[in-house]
């Protein structure tokens, strides 16, 4: 895996089949990975999936387990003609396993030949833009002004913490921040951010003291996401 671009860094997949060959050089790995696949491609719970199923299980795999996108790699549809892989024949459990190797064997070998480079829609959210955004006094002043103007027609000249992380959690991708419905772990990062500060701070009375709130959070944000860097996918 790569990063591109540090600034606003994306996930960069490089498939040279080593990651199957891993699976495929391993019995146990294996045995468990064509189980698990065979477990959720036999929705009916009958023992038995047809053979054009191995191309959703190269689906399930992804590119995070070493399968390109079919988009991407043409040849898969020739690789699964070769073995067969096609059509409503059923197989059993080991029937599947052992087609499935097959195939599998076959795209490691031609990517080993034949590197694909996938660029992932995933964002690793690490602090950097909420760095910059700190270092660039003008924007953070701007952002400010928004959540001064905001906040005011909600409490007036009082400003607190719970209003803050509501202004954050609505406006996180200008700011540089993971989304807080992201999954568990962000949760608990805004938790533990809101639970460091100052509870002294929770309302403020003036507007100073209201900036230097906001850069308080703010800097234990980028603190936090540059030891613990949030992975978001951009499709869910």
């Amino acid at each position: 895996m790569w990063v591109l671009n540090l600034d606003d860094p994306l996930v960069v997949s490089v498939l040279d089949g080593n990651t199957l060959k891993l699976f495929l050089e391993d019995e146990d790995d294996f045995a468990m990975l064509a189980e698990n696949l065979f477990t959720d491609l036999d929705t009916e719970d009958k023992g038995k999936v047809c053979k054009g199923e191995i191309s959703n299980a190269l689906g399930h795999m992804g590119v995070e387990l070493g399968v390109p996108p079919f988009s991407e790699f043409p040849q898969l549809n020739d690789i699964l003609k070769k073995h067969g892989a096609e059509g409503e024949e059923e197989l059993g459990q080991a029937q599947f396993a052992e087609l499935l190797q097959q195939v599998l064997q076959d795209i490691a070998d031609a990517l080993a030949e034949k590197h694909i480079i996938i660029i992932q829609n995933i964002k690793i959210i690490n602090g950097s833009k909420l760095r910059m955004l700190l270092a660039d006094e003008k924007q953070l002043n701007g952002v400010i002004e928004k959540m001064l103007k905001e906040k005011k027609n909600l409490e007036g000249d009082r400003m607190s913490t719970t209003i803050i992380r509501g202004f954050l959690e609505k406006n996180w991708k200008d700011i540089g921040l993971p989304p807080s419905e992201a999954n568990e772990a962000v949760v608990l990062l805004y938790d533990a951010v809101f639970a460091d500060t100052d509870n002294s701070k929770n309302v403020v009375e003036t507007e100073d003291e209201f900036r230097e709130h906001v850069k308080d959070i703010l800097e234990k944000f980028a603190e936090q996401l540059d030891a613990n860097p949030v992975y978001h996918d951009f499709e869910n």
